[in-house]
């Protein structure tokens, strides 16, 4: 068995993985203990994350006369879930070396089998299988959720809450195929819920943007999986969308956009947002190569992203995107890609807040001065020695604008920023590790101090999620005196200049946006999804469900002694 290439510092909590890997730290505790004694576990390790290691290695190699209640209680063969089995799921070694630990092949084997089917042991929040479709035409016309939080057991039941089991839930479609493109990805963990889902041995591409030693082979161990590292022309740069594409076998195809990485933590106890697109059928053979498009151009908009990563791997994709029906998508998708881009005559500037920019312009209700720009996200960049800098020349400037801008001197609107305290982390979920999706540096906090006064609390209470870290970025513009929201965008994009652009201002040529990071996210505008001007905000109003925001309003500004949690607070 390969020895794992994390080593000591292994997170894991997947069966899989400890059925593919051998870890020496970990069975070097587990050989020496006898079957009714506890685990001596040296105090460099995290003894919660130890033990939880070990159990999987009591279920997968049991020793002879295995601690009674070191497992939960087996149920009846009968009463167990049944999750479809792919012929290929992974099988564990029926040994670790020692000879303690060297059982009967037919009898690891079925307890291997039992393991295997209990879902619970390895996801914590599991929902009944074959309700998603039902759940996901309740969430019309947004189709936006935020996803199940462990230990806040409201979200589990909340009906716009979702687990990534449901988005590759059956009832959704029979998957054929799909790509994954993240910036984190655990290969392990992901394939824990493609087994789940019964689709292991279906064709998966994955899109990487952090470096990974487990997916650098992965095709030689998995065959179906091809993983593709995202080279990025600059050292600074990150591949960071977070986007599913789902195929099924009737020729339909789905796309979800999200805010989460592809790892157990982003899934666990943090606020993570997801939009789920309709199903999206097959055009028929003879169909025009213009059909099927949506009023907000997102096919369009999504075949010109992807052609963005130069990657043959992806161009089967594109081609299935032609062929499909985008016409119930009601959203714009808005993008990032690295590069200098300039506006076009076709589609005014093309990625990044300039983009946005151009949108709202065309299409976004006329909105007052005084309505604040409200930004949402889970790390700041550097924003220069004060707030006109880039945020107000650059980024307010194209958040601001409406249909009514063009011809008429405007004032810049106020700018909010929602960013968690060293208070709402300390009491999180988590408690001061919840703060570790939250890379913010002292470094830079000190060179932006005017920044504090624009800083908001994080709170979720409407969505049972106060404790329950952001990692969910979100930008938009909303009045509270008639309960309105003018548009809102869900995006992977944090408030930085490497996410949405900046601009390389010069008099003698037209002003170039530079870009350094791969985003991806959606803008809802009202006019597209509802038919009217606004959204209602906090209750439905013309048979209009309210829009699901997911941080409480009013916001909470920070008090005289509140500090942003900066990443430093991990490493002292």
């Amino acid at each position: 068995m390969k020895e794992c290439p994390y080593g000591e510092k292994c997170y894991r909590k997947n069966p899989i993985h400890f059925g593919e890997f051998s870890h020496k730290h970990l069975d070097e505790i587990y050989g020496k203990a006898n079957a009714n004694a506890s685990y001596d576990i040296p105090g460099k390790y995290s003894s919660e994350l130890i033990n939880t290691q070990l159990k999987l290695l009591e279920k997968l190699f049991p020793k002879s006369q295995a601690k009674v209640d070191a497992v939960p209680p087996a149920q009846p063969e009968s009463s167990k879930p049944k999750p479809k089995i792919e012929e290929n799921a992974p099988t564990p070694s029926t040994s670790r070396g020692g000879s303690s630990q060297v059982q009967d092949t037919s009898n690891l084997a079925k307890k291997q089998k039992l393991a295997d089917r209990n879902i619970r042991d390895y996801i914590p929040v599991v929902v009944e299988r074959g309700l998603m479709a039902r759940k996901l035409e309740k969430a019309a016309p947004y189709n936006m959720f935020l996803t199940a939080i462990t230990d806040s057991k409201p979200t589990h039941s909340e009906p716009l809450s979702v687990t990534l089991q449901e988005i590759l839930d059956e009832s959704l479609g029979e998957i054929e195929s799909t790509v994954q493109i993240n910036f984190m990805v655990d290969i392990g963990w992901l394939l824990g819920h493609y087994y789940f889902a019964g689709i292991l041995a279906k064709p998966l591409i994955v899109l990487y943007g952090d470096e990974s030693p487990e997916l650098l082979n992965i095709s030689k161990l998995k065959p179906q999986v091809t993983a593709i590292k995202v080279q990025m022309p600059t050292p600074f740069a990150t591949s960071h969308t977070k986007m599913m594409l789902l195929a099924y076998t009737d020729g339909s195809m789905r796309v979800v956009i999200s805010t989460a990485n592809l790892y157990e933590d982003d899934w666990h106890n943090r606020t993570q947002g997801v939009w789920i697109s309709p199903r999206l059928p097959a055009l028929s053979e003879e169909a025009d190569t213009a059909a099927g498009e949506s009023k907000t151009g997102f096919k369009q908009d999504l075949m010109l992203y992807l052609v963005e990563y130069k990657l043959t791997q992806l161009q089967p994709w594109i081609a299935r995107i032609r062929k499909s029906d985008f016409s119930a998508i009601n959203v714009f998708l808005i993008a990032s890609v690295p590069g200098g881009h300039r506006e076009g005559s076709v589609r005014g500037h093309p990625w990044g807040h300039a983009r946005l920019g151009s949108l709202l312009a065309k299409h976004a209700a006329p909105i007052e001065d005084r309505i604040p720009v409200v930004c949402q996200s889970s790390s700041i960049g550097s924003l220069g020695p004060n707030v006109q800098a880039w945020i107000q020349q650059d980024f307010v400037n194209s958040l601001r604008k409406d249909s009514s801008t063009v011809g008429r001197l405007r004032q810049l609107p106020p700018f909010k920023m929602i960013y968690p305290s060293f208070g709402n982390v300390s009491r999180s979920h988590d408690g001061m590790l919840g703060g570790g999706c939250l890379p913010y540096g002292k470094n830079t906090n000190d060179k932006q101090p005017w920044l504090k006064e624009h800083l908001q609390q994080w709170k979720s209470g409407d969505r049972y999620r106060n404790q329950a870290m952001p990692h969910i970025k979100c930008y938009t513009r909303y009045n509270l005196e008639n309960q309105s929201v003018y548009w809102f965008v869900l995006t992977s994009a944090n408030l930085s200049k490497a996410a949405w652009g900046s601009f390389n201002k010069n008099s003698n040529i037209q002003p170039c946006l530079r870009i350094a990071n791969y985003e991806a996210g959606v803008l809802f505008l009202p006019r597209f999804v509802t038919g009217e001007e606004t959204f209602p905000l906090g209750n439905r109003r013309n048979d209009v469900p309210a829009f699901p925001m997911p941080y409480d309003v009013p916001l909470t500004p920070y008090g005289p002694d509140d500090t942003p949690f900066l990443m430093d607070y991990l490493q002292g």
